[in-house]
């Protein structure tokens, strides 16, 4: 196997463009669009990669990186149930309380 040049500068610009992922997302504040560059970086990878090693390094990291994006989309979601469940809990505490002072 012969290591051109080449593929030592590729690899070398692979790294730094993965250490700025890695802090782009520990100190950014868009990570939804980090999160999708990142995704769109690792399809391009994909496509000139013939390693069956590399290629299951990729599909795990796309997969954190969808399951992080689905996370943040129904994130709303999320808190439309949340706020939902405590309203109800907090309407069913105050009527709890006026049936006790009704009793009084």
């Amino acid at each position: 196997m012969d290591i051109g040049l080449d593929d030592i500068i590729n690899v070398n610009l692979l790294k730094k463009k993965y250490e700025d992922y890695a802090n782009s997302l520990t100190f950014g504040s868009n990570i939804k669009a980090i999160v999708k560059d990142f995704i769109s970086f690792i399809k391009q990878i994909r496509l000139s990669t013939f390693s069956s090693k590399l290629l299951e390094i990729l599909d795990e990291q796309e997969i954190v990186a969808k399951r992080i994006l689905l996370v943040y989309n129904i994130r709303y979601l999320l808190l439309i149930f949340y706020k939902s469940i405590i309203q109800r809990m907090i309407n069913k505490l105050i009527n709890l309380i006026r049936s006790f002072l009704s009793l009084i």
